[in-house]
């Protein structure tokens, strides 16, 4: 049975949520911590298989603490769910690690969602946040995450060691070299290599 760290100040998210879950096809165990402190203590008593985290705690900012989560725990899971604007934040929780992004204007049905992409090993942001991206070196062609996973498919890591050397799932390696070779026309891995190369500064 999947495990879920709510970290949450206000108690009607941990309820409604709770509810939430109940509906859905799969079981759930849900815990909830109030701020930081309560989040950090849980995590290194139990092991979660997702940490659904608040941008806006009262005594640190949620951003902080999921880099914080992530430098301690590399495998962990997480999904950011706050009430700040996605075209801004989605961007920064992608940046610093996370695994998904909701509003809290979206249903409770879109969050459960969410969670289970998340656990299923893919990754769940609002499309048109992370479109605005950067433009990277191939001039938006290939995301920062694309291109991360192109370069160290040139260098001959496999897809279990990228996922591990990224703290992601096999799966989103799986998904993103689909994506290189979709937007690149790359067939193999030789057709891969020369399109780092080619993109390389």
């Amino acid at each position: 049975m999947p495990s879920l760290l709510l970290v949450d100040d206000h108690p009607v998210v941990h309820v409604a949520l709770e509810a939430a879950l109940m509906k859905s096809s799969r079981p759930y165990r849900l815990q909830a911590a109030q701020d930081d402190v309560q989040a950090l203590a849980l995590l290194a008593e139990t092991a979660f298989s997702l940490v659904i985290l608040d941008i806006g705690l009262p005594q640190v900012d949620g951003l902080q603490l999921l880099k914080k989560i992530r430098r301690r725990y590399p495998q962990q899971k997480i999904l950011i769910y706050t009430a700040q604007e996605a075209d801004v934040y989605a961007r920064m929780a992608h940046a610093a690690g996370a695994d998904g992004f909701v509003n809290k204007g979206s249903s409770l049905a879109e969050l459960v969602q969410a969670i289970e992409q998340v656990l299923d090993g893919e990754t769940s942001f609002p499309a048109a946040a992370l479109a605005e991206e950067a433009p990277t070196a191939d001039g938006g062609l290939l995301t920062p995450k694309e291109l991360e996973v192109l370069g160290l498919l040139s260098q001959g890591l496999s897809n279990l060691q990228i996922a591990d050397r990224l703290h992601i799932s096999n799966k989103t390696v799986s998904t993103h070299k689909k994506n290189i070779q979709r937007k690149t026309g790359a067939g193999n891995l030789l057709e891969l290599v020369a399109v780092f190369k080619e993109l390389a500064p």
